[in-house]
């Protein structure tokens, strides 16, 4: 998918966007200090300040392919996605094969997909990718019963800062499944 894209004609907030692929390839690589660097630019750019730019489908599109592909997951690729859903835009659309898609039901869908990775990925071992897998998944607790597993699973078997990581977002997307919003 993310050879479709148009990388030209897409927003960013100030950076050209023919410039985002470089910076997804170092919040996808290995060193530690490049990732976090790669995040900081890619939230300024794509959903800066609760702001959706249309860059955001694609990035959404290199970082599923990347966990798709079997690459790993960091924390940081784990805050960007988050970042982009909790930004909005409404009525944000970008073309993709000539077909007007909206970004923010677009890069929804494409975590949704990568979801189970995702889960499988954040089993607790990196405390950090953990916390930011539950900052994630209540936003995704209305699409998906499986996220509602994973916490109950996490909160029945972590204990010190895991459990209770866990428990704040069990309780959070509980309260999605029953209002229907973020609280």
């Amino acid at each position: 998918m993310s050879e479709e894209w148009d990388w030209e004609s897409l927003t960013t907030l100030s950076i050209p966007s023919s410039q985002l692929r470089k910076h997804l390839g170092r919040l996808l690589g290995m060193d530690a200090e490049e990732r976090n660097r790669a995040r900081g630019v890619l939230y300024c750019e794509v959903a800066n300040q609760g702001y959706l730019y249309d860059a955001a489908a694609p990035c959404v599109d290199i970082i599923a392919e990347h966990v798709e592909s079997g690459g790993g997951l960091s924390s940081n690729s784990v805050d960007v996605l988050e970042s982009i859903l909790n930004a909005r835009h409404p009525g944000l659309n970008v073309a993709i094969g000539g077909v007007a898609v909206d970004v923010a039901e677009y890069c929804r869908k494409r975590i949704l997909d990568i979801l189970p990775e995702i889960l499988r990925k954040a089993d607790g071992e990196d405390i950090e990718l953990f916390r930011e897998v539950c900052f994630l998944i209540p936003q995704l607790a209305d699409s998906s019963q499986e996220v509602i597993e994973f916490l109950s699973l996490s909160v029945s078997r972590f204990e010190g800062e895991l459990l209770r990581i866990s428990s704040e977002a069990l309780e959070e997307a509980r309260e999605v499944q029953r209002e229907g919003h973020m609280p």
